[in-house]
């Protein structure tokens, strides 16, 4: 008789094992880990993108093309026959502008040296400063999940994330300045990191329209006039 119940028992823990090791496990990714994730791809992806933006006080509307290539980074603002250009290079950072036929560039840093203030495009922040700072110090913020952005004609869909520059929770401690990098509002990524939209409490919007995945040539991120530097 025990010969016979032994094998019985050994059976049923056999198959009890089996079970429960094939149940799947399921992992839950903090909001702030996958923002990290994406913003972290974002900031070493090369592409060339154009963008909608709106302004809403004053009512504004204007094109942001993007160029990107990892150190470069080219953004274009441009508003009816005006063009406001920042280029971003190992070299050298240079604002350009195009009003008509006429064509400026001036250097305004030097190698690895920040951006004055008055010549730092506005939009040219979400794809440098800001996708380092998510990638860095998404802990440091309030991150939380957005309904995904569909896909819409040549632009993938995008996850959304509601970004609060109130840090998380009294714990928290963010690096010096961190809190007030990354302006609060609603940000989607592509898969591969790209920004495929921005919204703001304000009213203000930026919309992804156009998206190229191969990395922009070289001569992209040349000013379209011979640079002068700023007069000391």
């Amino acid at each position: 008789m025990l010969r016979r119940v032994v094998p019985l028992v050994s059976a049923t823990l056999l198959l009890a094992a089996c079970s429960s090791s094939s149940t799947p496990k399921t992992t839950v990714i903090a909001p702030s880990d996958a923002l990290a994730k994406l913003a972290a791809q974002g900031a070493a992806a090369s592409y060339s993108a154009t963008y909608a933006f709106h302004q809403v006080s004053p009512d504004t509307t204007a094109t942001v093309q993007v160029w990107r290539a990892e150190p470069s980074l080219r953004v274009d603002v441009v508003v009816g026959g005006t063009t406001a250009t920042l280029i971003m290079t190992s070299t050298g950072s240079y604002s350009c502008s195009i009003s008509g036929a006429k064509k400026s560039c001036l250097q305004v840093a030097g190698a690895g040296a920040p951006v004055p203030a008055p010549f730092d495009v506005a939009p040219a922040n979400l794809f440098s400063a800001d996708l380092r700072a998510l990638a860095a110090e998404s802990p440091a913020y309030d991150v939380r999940a957005a309904p995904t952005r569909p896909a819409a004609a040549q632009v993938p869909a995008a996850q959304c994330f509601d970004v609060s520059s109130t840090s998380a929770s009294p714990s928290s401690s963010p690096s010096p300045g961190a809190a007030a990098t990354v302006p609060t509002g609603r940000y989607c990524f592509t898969p591969a990191g790209v920004l495929a939209a921005a919204s703001y409490p304000s009213g203000n919007t930026i919309t992804l329209t156009a998206l190229q995945s191969t990395a922009p040539s070289a001569s992209s991120f040349t000013p379209y006039a011979r640079p002068t530097p700023l007069p000391s």
